[in-house]
């Protein structure tokens, strides 16, 4: 079955007109999974009533029901073709009923990732979504398998994606995505330690995109992975290559304590503290990196599903400036993460 593809952290709306009085209701039938595994009773239950002779027509957002049942925990690193966890996409069945009669024109089948588009691109976008990278040149360490390219195939078609190895000898390898919803490595393992990878995906024999994934050795410092959820609702990962810094804070709420009596003990602390905790954060950079690196950037700081080194972390960083015009890999962004939890652990 065809699914419409949509993302969820931007507004998706049903729509449904008719009289004054009219009583309009949305079933949903929202899973993770297969066709098969679509449940028998709605999950959610939305209803409105045509307000006036005026107004005619009703609107649902829907993406926040669909959104609340994707989760992203840690992505683990694949070597060939593997299909997308079923938890970090949702299928929804959209059911709208006028007068309890169903509207069959209004029955769609849509398939949510957790993605966003930007407010310039309009309601809702997903142009070029079904590969959910955007091109361009990306770095990655050497002879280290990090990173995975996910694409949706749509239901008609025959998709596929060429390895083409950059250093001119090594044989390319071809992939046949005859998953519905799967990802790739970024670098096929025959080209780790010869250079790279480029990538090309077609559709019917259609170029859709093109990526290069290089391999950087990087003989100094300690690189860091950043796997992030970005605006098409999956895994990217970007590596920061030169040097960082960890730092900590504390908190502490302080009390001025009453001694036990007029006869006090000048060894007992007058001054207390209470609930004393604290909060790791790391400075990173990239390195030197192209333009495009600006829509990277861009896409991490937006994202609310970060791993460093598989640690859950927060951007502390609010501002950056987002070089353009600068065709070498002379931009190096400097980014602030906190750690995603308190040092000490106060969990109950």
């Amino acid at each position: 079955m065809a699914y419409t593809k949509i993302n969820t952290r931007s507004p998706y709306f049903v729509s449904q007109s008719g009289s004054a009085g009219d009583a309009i209701l949305v079933e949903l039938r929202i899973w993770n999974g297969a066709d098969g595994d679509k449940p028998v009773a709605a999950q959610k239950i939305l209803s409105k009533t045509i307000p006036s002779s005026v107004v005619t027509t009703v609107n649902f957002d829907i993406s926040p029901y669909i959104n609340a049942y994707i989760e992203h925990t840690i992505l683990t690193d694949v070597t060939t073709l593997t299909a997308t966890p079923i938890t970090e996409y949702a299928r929804c069945e959209v059911k709208v009923y006028k007068n309890t009669v169903l509207q069959g024109a209004k029955t769609e089948e849509l398939i949510g990732y957790k993605g966003y588009g930007y407010f310039a691109d309009g309601k809702n976008p997903v142009g070029q979504a079904n590969v959910m990278l955007d091109e361009g040149e990306y770095y990655t360490l050497t002879n280290q398998n990090n990173g995975a390219l996910y694409y949706h195939e749509d239901a008609a078609g025959d998709w596929t994606a060429t390895y083409t190895c950059l250093d001119g000898t090594t044989a390319a390898v071809n992939v046949d995505l005859n998953i519905e919803n799967g990802h790739i490595p970024y670098i096929t393992p025959t080209h780790l330690n010869q250079g790279g990878s480029i990538v090309t995906i077609k559709k019917d024999s259609v170029l859709q995109k093109t990526f290069t994934f290089r391999e950087v050795c990087e003989a100094k410092y300690t690189p860091l992975i950043c796997d992030f959820i970005n605006r098409y609702g999956v895994w990217q990962t970007i590596v920061f290559f030169k040097v960082s810094k960890s730092k900590m804070s504390t908190t502490e709420t302080v009390f001025n304590m009453m001694p036990d009596s007029v006869d006090y003990s000048v060894s007992k602390n007058i001054r207390q503290t209470f609930n004393t905790n604290g909060q790791e954060s790391i400075t990173v950079n990239t390195g030197w990196v192209l333009e495009h690196y600006n829509e990277v950037i861009k896409q991490l700081l937006l994202s609310n599903t970060i791993r460093l080194d598989n640690k859950p972390v927060v951007v502390n960083t609010k501002s950056v400036d987002l070089f353009t015009s600068i065709n070498e890999r002379n931009i190096n962004y400097t980014i602030e993460f906190n750690y995603a939890n308190n040092i000490i652990n106060t969990i109950q």
